[in-house]
């Protein structure tokens, strides 16, 4: 049964997957006359635009774009009061920061009666628009703050600066900490690779990443000393990005 209102909540989907924006445009415009589609855009530019003059108060969005992610949309937008109900397909610290900050999302593929929980948890809300200090609070969490790893049988949140290093196992990965610990994570070190990359960690060589904090002394371009005496060889293709690293550490 549809909930009918005078003026109807104005809504803008960020989505690059033509069918899923479909889909989601779709179902909520069937089931709810009390939310209007205002625009759907696929890309960062055509996404600042649409929210600038569209003016939405709530908005689907996918954290991953074909041309960056959603936090580069609102960065390029000087206001706004909208709620944001982030869409994702990846299961990493992402979704711990959402909980954590109180943010709502949804994994994909979309799950019909989590959307309309969601939908009626939002209606019931309307008073709690999204800030930017909110936000700001958000991407803080994202750049510094924890990572969440899947064990297999659990997930666990570490603290970025506690990792010292991680180590390929196969299609595996451990996560070596201050504390002596290490735990298995079932993805392999080329996934977090590419989450960690801007985060203060560095590409030793094909089965190590280091934490940077945790250095300490480089050897002749050749190898890393960490805190712990633990010597790390740097593979040749790497020793450029090394000395980057040098570069921009002195």
């Amino acid at each position: 049964m549809k909930n009918i209102i005078k003026d109807p909540i104005p809504v803008v989907i960020i989505e690059d997957d033509d069918e899923s924006s479909a889909f989601l445009a779709s179902f909520l415009e069937g089931h709810y006359d009390n939310l209007k589609i205002s625009g759907i855009a696929a890309d960062i530019k055509s996404s600042v635009e649409l929210l600038s003059y569209t003016k939405p108060e709530l908005v689907f969005m996918d954290i991953e774009l074909l041309d960056g992610n959603a936090f580069q949309i609102l960065d390029n937008i000087e206001s706004y009061n909208f709620e944001v109900i982030f869409t994702t397909a990846h299961h990493s610290y992402i979704e711990k920061a959402i909980e954590y900050y109180a943010f709502h999302f949804l994994t994909k593929p979309i799950d019909i009666v989590q959307l309309s929980e969601i939908i009626q948890r939002y209606t019931n809300l309307r008073n709690r628009l999204f800030t930017k200090q909110k936000y700001n609070s958000l991407k803080e969490f994202f750049l510094q703050s924890k990572l969440l790893i899947n064990l297999g049988t659990e997930h666990i949140s570490l603290d970025l600066e506690r990792i010292v290093k991680c180590e390929s196992s196969g299609n595996y990965t451990y996560f070596c900490t201050s504390d002596k610990k290490k735990h298995l994570a079932s993805k392999p070190l080329k996934y977090y690779d590419s989450l960690l990359e801007k985060k203060g960690f560095f590409r030793a060589n094909r089965q190590t990443l280091i934490n940077i904090r945790h250095i300490k002394s480089i050897y002749r371009r050749e190898s890393l000393i960490l805190q712990n005496d633990e010597k790390i060889v740097i593979s040749v293709r790497n020793r450029t990005k090394l000395s980057e690293l040098i570069k921009n550490l002195s």
